[in-house]
């Protein structure tokens, strides 16, 4: 038998969602320049290869402007960021501008800049690079390790995440044994518990709708044919710079949002038809809403509500 036409049959689109759906940590890769001047970029391609010796690898675009620095290199750091990073990690993810003006960092003593604050760091030797397709594969001997008390930074799906324990049905049968532990006291808590208990039932519903969670966070914000620039989309929908251009090119092309620029910024505006994709699954999430408030009216939940948007007024600087 053949192969099924199916599953093999995939635009670049498909891939990259594909590809996606395997979460994992942020890291920003530095290391000395041909011109002599410290290169960076945002990487997601980290991984082990070996625990003796100890070896890493990652690899770089060959389009890359800093791709030839890369693979000359023979020293080089990476940074696993922390929660706290996410706007590092979206300077980091851009290309022709000077990354390294917008961040603390030191130059170690063979050339590579060393960036303050991370969850972990990897000083690297060149072990070897492989030809990948359009990628280089640069494998390093890790040569040092810095370790901060710091929360990594995940990206799935598009976004930014924290990692978060599963709740198994066992667990939920000891949470109300009516006992109080110190975590009952905190609001932090109860938010991430009611964020994750109410969001797993809309992603899914979004899912199963045919869009992924960025392309729903995106038209909920441009719903009502709202134009919004790409920094305040970037804040709304936790897409780091890549996956917000693609996705929003994608759904300029099924006319579902339009794209401009203004005085040199980016920006995205809703389409009707955009609205009317999303408009299920907004009153799917009102309904799931209702259940969870199904004892405050609507003064409680309007109180709920600003009583959040006033958190996030007050925290917005906290993750940069």
């Amino acid at each position: 038998m053949g192969p099924d036409p199916k599953v093999q049959d995939f635009s670049q689109r498909d891939f990259r969602e594909a590809l996606s759906t395997f979460a994992t940590g942020v890291t920003i890769v530095t290391a000395p320049g041909l011109n002599g001047d410290p290169v960076g970029m945002t990487v997601s391609s980290f991984n082990s290869v070996s625990m003796d010796p100890p070896l890493v690898l990652w690899s770089v675009t060959k389009a890359a402007l800093s791709a030839q620095s890369f693979k000359a290199a023979k020293r080089f750091a990476v940074h696993v960021l922390s929660v706290e990073q996410t706007t590092l990690s979206n300077a980091f993810s851009k290309s022709g501008m000077d990354k390294f003006s917008v961040c603390d960092h030191e130059i170690d003593p063979f050339g590579v800049p060393v960036l303050a604050d991370c969850a972990t760091r990897f000083d690297c030797s060149q072990w070897a690079v492989y030809e990948g397709g359009d990628h280089w594969i640069i494998v390093g001997k890790v040569e040092g390790i810095e370790r901060n008390r710091k929360e990594g930074l995940v990206f799935g799906g598009g976004a930014y995440a924290v990692a978060a324990p599963l709740t198994t049905p066992a667990g939920r049968a000891a949470d109300h044994d009516g006992l109080d532990s110190p975590a009952d006291s905190l609001l932090f808590y109860h938010l991430s518990r009611a964020y994750h208990q109410m969001g797993h039932r809309i992603h899914e519903a979004v899912r199963d709708s045919g869009l992924t969670v960025g392309e729903w966070r995106i038209l909920a914000s441009l719903h009502g044919e709202a134009s919004r620039s790409y920094s305040e989309l970037m804040a709304r929908t936790f897409l780091d710079p890549q996956s917000l251009g693609d996705i929003l090119r994608s759904l300029e092309a099924d006319g579902l949002c339009r794209l401009s620029e203004q005085d040199g910024a980016s920006f995205a505006s809703g389409t009707a038809q955009g609205a009317s994709r999303v408009e299920k699954l907004f009153a799917l999430s009102h309904a799931i809403e209702r259940k969870a408030l199904s004892d405050a009216g609507d003064e409680d939940r309007e109180v709920l509500i600003e009583g959040l948007k006033q958190i996030v007024s007050n925290t917005e600087t906290i993750g940069s």
